[in-house]
Formats: structure tokens, sequence, C-alpha cells
């Protein structure tokens, strides 16, 4: 008959493996969100000529929307364009004709760029996955030494990967959802922009969940071998 701490041990270290591999692989790829906008939003300022707004609508679905604002008595360009990306960089759908023209008028970057965040969620993140890697580490010697103190401290460093996640997911949620991006969009555009959660983010969520039952797994492995 197997013995219970085996089953434990064998527990702690397929759990924890799994939560890792679900958080990076929600990492590596660039499905957390889209940013598309609702061109009907804009359909009573296309012919605008009088107000303080005046937009042009692309005719291909692959371009861009020029949205111009009359503020501080100067005309204020704003060039919006669907994008998706994922948890460290943004990818644009437009055409390669597109971000040609838009390129020639506008700083464009490039069809995905890295970004920094403007707020401590990047550090949330990379603290996790720090965690991650280190209670693997951590955990290989503990086991391998039987040594309490490691077990307890890599049951630790799976909570604090959980807590750090959850951190990211809060202030990725309050900095795109809410239109709080990496630049200022006009009022109108913000209530025109629509934020579609991709796969990548339940993903990552599963990983933090499992993350959370390995952390529990390793402090009861903890008190097993005292």
């Amino acid at each position: 008959m197997t013995s219970p701490l085996i089953v434990l041990v064998a527990s702690a270290i397929i759990v924890g493996l799994v939560g890792s591999l679900f958080i990076l692989l929600a990492i590596g790829v660039d499905a957390w969100q889209e940013f598309t906008f609702d061109s009907s939003v804009f359909s009573a300022y296309t012919s605008n000529t009088t107000g303080t707004i005046y937009v042009t609508l692309p005719t291909q679905s692959n371009w861009y929307i020029t949205f111009r604002e009359f503020s501080e008595n100067v005309w204020k360009t704003t060039y919006l364009y669907s994008e998706y990306g994922g948890a460290w960089r943004l990818c644009d759908t437009m055409s390669d004709a597109a971000r040609s023209e838009l390129a020639s008028v506008y700083q464009y970057k490039a069809k995905c760029y890295n970004f920094d965040y403007r707020t401590s969620a990047a550090s949330c993140f990379i603290v996790s996955i720090i965690d991650l890697v280190a209670a693997a580490f951590v955990g290989v010697i503990a086991l391998t030494y039987k040594q309490v103190a490691a077990c307890m401290v890599t049951g630790v460093l799976y909570c604090m990967a959980v807590f750090g996640l959850a951190i990211f997911h809060t202030k990725n949620y309050y900095e795109k959802e809410l239109c709080h991006g990496l630049i200022e969009l006009p009022a109108l555009a913000c209530s025109a922009r629509n934020v579609t959660i991709s796969w990548a983010v339940p993903c990552a969520w599963v990983g933090v969940v499992i993350s959370a039952v390995a952390s529990v797994l390793w402090l009861f492995l903890t008190r097993a071998l005292r």
C-alpha cells in the first residue's frame, strides 16, 4: 500500500508544476485581451464641421480611425486602431499599407512592441515568476535532503506567487478595461472602446488557483515531515 506521505509528496510536486505550467503558458502568448472600437459611436461626428469633434472612419476593417478634437484652442489628433496583447506587449491588426501610411503622419512604433507599465503591475508579475521558479528549486532541495524548513519556504513561495498574480490581474483590469491605457484616450474614444478577454486570462487564473492549492499541500507536507 502506498504511503500517505508519498502520496502527499507526489501531489505537492505535480500540483505545483501544473500551476506553474498554466501561468507560464499564459505569459508566453499574446492572447490576454483584444481592443476594438465601435464605429457606430462615431457616426454622428463624421460630418461635423462646426463642432469640437471630427472623426474620419476607415473604409476597411484593418485600417485606423482618425479622431480629431478641438481642445485648448488647438485641434488634437488621435489615431485609433484595433490591438491585441499579452502580459508584455501589444500588437495591432492593421494592414501593412495602413501601418506605412500611419508611420508617415504619426510616431508609429511597430506591429508589435513591448511596453512599460505605468504602475507596479509589472513588478508584481515579475516577482510572481521569480517565486514560481524559486519554489521549484527549493522544493527539489527540500525533498532531496528532507529539509522541513525548505518545504515551508516552498509553500510560502507559492503563496507569494498567488498574491502577486492576483495584484497583477487587478491592476491590469483597472489600467486596460477601465480605459486607463498606455496612451490617454479622449472620453468619446473610451466610450467606443471594447475590451474582449482572451483565453490566456482564464488560463492564468487557473494557474493562480492551482498554485494556491500547491501552497497548501507544501505546508501540509512540512507538518507531515515534522
